[in-house]
C-alpha cells in the first residue's frame, strides 16, 4: 500500500516541476505575446481535423472551463488567429479553426517551444527514461478524477 506521505511528496513534485518548467519556457520567451493557455488553443487547433474543433471539446482538449474557453477564443478571433462559424453537421454547435495568421504564428511558436522542450527534458534523461516518465504519467491521469463540464 502506498502511504499518503509518498503519493503528497510525488504530487508536489510532479506540480513544481510543471510550474518551473512553464515558467522558464514563458520567460525564455517561447510563446511570444500569446498566453501559455492561448497558445495552447492554437496548438489543439492545429493538431485537429482542418475542419476545426467545437467549442467544448476543445474546451476538454486545453482543460479550460467552457465560459474561459469562449473568452479566450474572442481575443484570439479578435487579434485574427482563429474564427468561428456554425457546424456544417449540428447548426448549434460553433466551430473553431485557424486562420492563415494563426496557423503560421502556432508554427513559429511550436518550433521554438519544442526545441525548449527538447533542451530541458533531454539533459539529464535518456530515451528509456523519458518513455517510463511518459508512461507513468498517463497512467496517473488515466487513473484520475473523470473531467465534469
Amino acid at each position: 500500500m502506498v502511504s499518503l506521505r509518498a503519493s503528497t511528496q510525488a504530487w508536489r513534485e510532479v506540480l513544481r516541476t510543471s510550474s518551473a518548467l512553464m515558467h522558464a519556457f514563458e520567460a525564455a520567451g517561447d510563446f511570444g505575446d500569446l498566453s501559455p493557455r492561448e497558445y495552447d488553443v492554437l496548438r489543439a487547433l492545429a493538431e485537429g481535423p482542418h475542419t476545426g474543433c467545437r467549442l467544448g471539446a476543445l474546451a476538454e482538449e486545453t482543460y479550460l472551463p467552457q465560459p474561459s474557453m469562449s473568452r479566450l477564443v474572442e481575443r484570439l478571433e479578435r487579434r485574427g488567429l482563429v474564427q468561428r462559424g456554425p457546424s456544417a453537421t449540428d447548426g448549434r454547435a460553433v466551430m473553431v479553426t485557424l486562420t492563415g495568421e494563426g496557423q503560421a504564428l502556432q508554427r513559429e511558436i511550436g518550433r521554438r517551444h519544442v526545441r525548449s522542450i527538447h533542451r530541458v527534458m533531454s539533459a539529464d534523461l535518456s530515451e528509456a527514461e523519458l518513455r517510463v516518465l511518459r508512461s507513468l504519467l498517463a497512467r496517473v491521469r488515466a487513473a484520475g478524477p473523470r473531467r465534469e463540464g
